[in-house]
């Protein structure tokens, strides 16, 4: 069971990955498409510490760091200095960072309703209740294993291609 979920999985991990490069052609030109996560972060939770942002993006400060220097460039994001800390400064969203994000956010849903339009509620709220219950154990696998997974050692070769389960 656990070789077939694992396909899946990366399956659907490849599948959004196509959808993301779909998508990233209504960001702003210049912008990495993964800097559209980091921007949705700080719509989503308000002004943020660059460290914070890195946390909640669930992202290497270096690689936070470079998008959000992107993101300052295309006028998305402002600095500000933090109310708590003057030395210190928080990211926000700008109002055109707010309009971008709306725009590429209503663009997903968008999809989502397409992808899905023939699926009835029920199988919808059971995909999403296994879905949280996915993310919220990978999240606290993650938490316990610190930044990283540690994979145990493989018993054998790596799976010829053949040898996966079928679609």
């Amino acid at each position: 069971m656990e070789d077939l979920l694992g396909h899946e999985l990366l399956r659907h991990s490849r599948l959004l990955h196509v959808m993301r490069g779909q998508l990233s052609t209504a960001a702003p030109v210049g912008l990495d498409y993964a800097a559209v996560g980091v921007l949705m972060t700080l719509i989503k939770c308000g002004a943020k510490r660059q460290g914070e942002l890195a946390e909640l993006s669930l992202l290497d400060p270096s690689t936070v760091s470079r998008y959000v220097a992107q993101l300052v460039r295309a006028g998305l994001v402002e600095r500000q200095a933090d109310p708590d800390d003057g030395r210190a400064v928080q990211l926000l969203a700008s109002p055109a960072g707010v309009e971008v994000g709306r725009e590429l956010f209503q663009r997903r849903q968008q999809l989502v309703r397409e992808v899905m339009s023939e699926w009835d509620d029920a199988p919808k709220q059971t995909l999403l209740t296994l879905l949280r219950r996915l993310n919220d154990d990978l999240e606290a696998h993650r938490s316990h294993q610190g930044t990283s997974f540690s994979l145990p050692p493989t018993a054998s070769p790596a799976p010829d291609t053949n040898d996966l389960p079928p679609r």
